[in-house]
């Protein structure tokens, strides 16, 4: 099993599938500058045909894209054994439970809620690069004991010691065919010896790894690594091939010799030998040939035991290092690893839990239901261990091994997340109040389901600008009681303010005796125009009726004049640090003022932008086509040359009829 590859946090790959480029580039440029790798897709299809390409570290996933939504992406993504092991943070602006609920059924990891802070996405990217890393060591980590117990089947622990698995071979062989000598020599790619083991009959076998360089060059032992195939020497004194060395005691008539073949690799050779000319047969070479197929196995299977145990000590000290606590245990649910941070979350002491089951171990039960789940695939829960704190608990079952739990004390994040959520609350509530006293609770809800964060945003947009202005506000204020005079404004405004509303208009300003309207502002309405005259024709009907009450009860004589424009304005919270308002201001603003100054009581003074929009529909809006007539080119204030301008005349109730009657 080669190492699977290393990701250190800020040298992660991650995926950004978004339709949108601007969120798409807000986020790869906040990951960037942390040196994450960016890989982006502008659409759910495009984003799992990369993920499946270059497997990256972390998916960020869009909820709300066309023709593939985020839910259909994730569930696609968790299907495949490709990619179900990468995790997901599913970014969205829809906050009702339900679409969670839904997230977490097609496998999403994580949630972050848009618009988003930085560091919260920071936090929880490196949350989950961290967590998938450590899945992937402890992954790593079943391939190498997969191995280890593969090893343990093949030989006896005792063969796992390559010294004493060599002497055990060749003592075995020299005694079986009777050779006064055997001996095998390892060596490595380079062909440089790292054993040679002789076993003399009649003596105890000797270690060396010390050889006459000639062996090696003309001996037998050479010519075995170099042609890769068993050999006999029938008579020593008349081949060249055997090399008499000063440590030879034996009189040697005949040898024999075999590779150590791995995969067409000489790993070494095996060479007995024999005082009689002409001692060894084919059907020894046979015989040696199978025996060397088995020390082959027997040494590749040491040699590995020795680097898997390596390679554990080394995981184990990684594993020590880790802020998480990891459990790993066998397919009884006994306890095989349980690393330091696991010792000092649970209280336990490694030497007294290993080998006892989980559901043994009181400060470990509550993890026992999660064990049971995680034998029909993998689980993730948060479980309170305790009034204060609790923890993430992540286990996989290992075919063929057993379960590895990874526990993180999640109870800083957890208050972390109560306190954004308490002050998403508060923006909410703050959001809701400030925007109720511009517009109607239906429209303050669609600001708090698609821009929660308006209160906060500068705009440059078109506008439809509507101003309404009483007429004779000065001489009722000075007629009447101050009492009466503020029930008749109160009475204006309220009566206005409703059918400001029912057209989804934003009011803006009320001031002393004039309104201001704003239509599409804060929300896109195509028909703003059409809304605008609508309202004003609306306010005009509705105001003869009010006039005519008025003068009844009071005498007073008032009137109300309507200016509209269409134009380019700027929105946003504007004022002092400690008095701020939702404001509109632009060269669409001062148009509508001028024209609401011309216009007279009953009158609707609209601009050549308005009346372009709006003179196909007046049909629709139960207004005659000829309704509105051409003033000509006016000079406004402001203005750099005069204006074409237009005016409809609402009718009126004689206010002497009312007096006769």
């Amino acid at each position: 099993m080669m190492p699977g590859r290393k990701v250190a946090d800020e040298s992660a790959n991650i995926l950004i599938i978004d339709d949108n480029p601007d969120n798409r580039l807000l986020l790869a440029s906040q990951l960037g500058m942390h040196g994450y790798s960016i890989l982006e897709a502008g659409s759910g299809k495009e984003g799992i045909e990369i993920a499946q390409e270059q497997e990256p570290d972390l998916i960020l996933l869009d909820v709300m894209m066309p023709i593939m939504n985020g839910f259909e992406v994730c569930t696609h993504l968790k299907a495949d054994d490709r990619t179900t092991h990468i995790p997901i943070i599913m970014v969205t602006a829809l906050r009702d439970i339900e679409y969670r609920i839904r997230g977490i059924e097609v496998g999403a990891d994580e949630f972050l809620s848009r618009p988003h802070h930085r560091e919260e996405l920071l936090v929880r990217v490196r949350s989950l690069i961290r967590l998938k890393q450590a899945r992937d060591k402890l992954e790593e980590e079943r391939h190498r004991l997969r191995l280890l117990y593969d090893v343990s089947r093949a030989t006896t622990s005792s063969q796992l010691d390559l010294d004493q698995m060599l002497v055990e071979i060749i003592s075995h062989t020299q005694a079986a065919v009777e050779a006064i000598k055997g001996s095998i020599i390892l060596v490595n790619p380079q062909r440089e010896i790292t054993h040679k083991i002789i076993a003399r009959a009649g003596g105890k076998p000797e270690m060396s790894d010390q050889i006459t360089s000639a062996v090696l060059d003309k001996g037998l032992a050479g010519w075995l690594l170099h042609h890769k195939r068993g050999d006999i020497i029938t008579d020593a004194g008349q081949d060249n091939r055997w090399i008499i060395l000063p440590d030879d005691t034996e009189e040697v008539g005949s040898a024999i010799g075999v590779p150590l073949l791995a995969s067409e690799v000489a790993m070494g050779v095996l060479i007995l030998v024999h005082p009689h000319v002409g001692y060894f047969r084919e059907e020894h070479v046979a015989l040696l040939e199978t025996i060397a197929g088995q020390a082959t196995v027997a040494i590749r299977n040491a040699y590995l035991f020795v680097q898997i145990s390596e390679q554990r000590q080394k995981l184990s000290a990684i594993l020590a290092q880790s802020s998480d606590a990891i459990i790993t245990t066998n397919e009884d649910f006994k306890i095989e690893l349980i690393n330091h941070a696991a010792e000092m979350m649970f209280n336990l002491a490694a030497d007294n839990v290993v080998g006892i089951a989980i559901d043994e171990i009181r400060e470990l039960i509550l993890l026992t239901p999660l064990f049971e789940e995680a034998k029909a695939q993998p689980v993730s829960e948060e479980l309170p261990i305790s009034d204060r704190r609790t923890i993430l608990s992540s286990i996989t079952p290992i075919r063929g091994i057993g379960y590895m739990a990874v526990l993180q004390d999640i109870t800083q994040i957890k208050e972390n997340e109560e306190m954004r959520l308490e002050k998403e609350r508060q923006a909410k509530a703050q959001v809701e109040e400030t925007f109720s006293r511009y517009m109607s609770p239906r429209l303050v809800e669609q600001v708090l389901s698609n821009e929660p964060g308006l209160l906060a945003d500068r705009q440059r947009r078109s506008a439809v600008v509507l101003f309404a202005d009483l007429r004779g506000f000065t001489r009722m204020i000075i007629d009447l009681d101050p009492s009466e005079s503020i029930n008749i404004l109160n009475n204006f405004f309220t009566e206005m303010t409703e059918i400001v509303y029912q057209f989804d208009g934003t009011i803006f300003d009320l001031i002393g005796d004039e309104l201001m309207v704003g239509f599409n502002v804060p929300l896109a309405q195509k028909d703003a125009a059409i809304r605008s005259v609508r309202t004003a024709t609306a306010m005009q009907n509705r105001f003869d009726e009010l006039r005519v009450q008025w003068f009844a009860t009071t005498g007073t004589e008032l009137g109300l004049g309507i200016g509209i424009d269409l134009g380019n304005v700027v929105m946003g919270n504007v004022g002092a640090e400690t008095r701020m308002n939702f404001a509109m201001v632009g060269e669409a603003v001062n148009t509508a003022s001028r024209l609401v100054d011309i216009a007279q009581d009953g009158h609707i003074v609209i601009s050549e932008g308005v009346f372009q929009a709006i003179k196909d529909q007046l049909g629709s809006m139960n207004i005659a086509a000829d309704a509105f007539r051409s003033l000509g080119h006016v000079s406004l204030k402001g203005k750099p040359s005069p204006q074409l301008i237009y005016l409809a005349e609402m009718s009126r109730t004689a206010l002497e009829a009312v007096m006769g009657h």
